[in-house]
């Protein structure tokens, strides 16, 4: 099966000359490869990673059937493609792709981890429940997202849901076209998933969040942190979407690489 990586080599002209691990971006819900793409992938590389994002089975372009994918299916991919790089990678996982990444690490190696707004290891319950309350509209979105896909989503929720304030909806408007659906299977699993087990060896962690996110409470960070025993940062302001964020990218890669830099990675 066919799995779509995405490359950016490390940029020669590099101030930073140390040999860094390479990265492998894995993607949450309803996108794929091509959100790293967009600002990450690039400025990691400027800084001297070798920088790759995978697309789960059935998004962007890559093979197989989404409709029933399950979390262990979407393990199965994410090893096949740090198999690929031939050491191990640090691993940087976004929302459902965070969870990946979390049970990722109970039996394949790591070079370090950052789960970015990531599903803690007790899933996603409690925080629909806080949805349900506060934020309805934004879950019939997605389910709207779900059902009859991006053409029939409101741009302003859509902003709302992932992007800071300042975001134009017009940028939410280009984007939108990019989205898809996610499978049913993991939709299902996210909401009480499996625990993961601890990792196979000791890895460097980082639970990366904002407290705006409006999907993810502070507290579903500070649970994650917990259960890996790893470092924890909050971005006070920062929206789920920190990685493609306009305003808040930047501050979050520039965190991701002060922490790997503290690690020597």
């Amino acid at each position: 099966m066919y799995l779509e990586v995405v490359r950016r080599p490390a940029k020669k002209e590099s101030k930073d000359q140390h040999q860094h691990p390479p990265i492998l971006f894995v993607h949450g819900s309803y996108c794929a490869a091509w959100i790293w793409d967009e600002k990450f992938m690039p400025y990691f590389a400027d800084h001297g990673y070798s920088c790759y994002a995978m697309s789960l089975r059935g998004h962007g372009a890559s093979e197989g059937l989404l409709a029933w994918a399950s979390l262990a299916d979407y393990v199965d991919d994410v090893a096949k493609a740090a198999a690929g790089l031939g050491t191990p990678p640090i691993i940087i996982g976004h929302s459902m792709g965070g969870l990946v990444v979390q049970h990722f690490l109970a039996g394949h190696k790591a070079a370090a981890a950052v789960l970015l707004s990531a599903v803690p290891p007790s899933g996603l319950a409690s925080s629909v429940m806080h949805m349900t309350m506060f934020s309805p509209d934004v879950l019939w979105q997605l389910g709207l997202l779900q059902s009859l896909g991006p053409e029939a989503v409101s741009p302003e929720v859509v902003r709302r849901a992932f992007f800071s304030d300042g975001t134009p909806v017009q940028a939410v408007r280009q984007l939108l076209p990019r989205l898809q659906a996610e499978s049913h299977r993991i939709a299902a699993e996210l909401m009480a998933p499996a625990q993961p087990n601890p990792p196979a060896e000791k890895v460097p962690v980082l639970v990366l969040g904002g407290d705006a996110d409006i999907f993810l409470p502070t507290s579903a960070f500070r649970e994650t942190a917990t259960f890996f025993g790893g470092d924890l940062e909050v971005l006070k302001g920062a929206p789920h979407g920190l990685m493609i964020d306009p305003v808040w990218w930047q501050p979050a890669a520039n965190s991701i690489l002060a922490w790997l830099a503290g690690r020597g990675l």
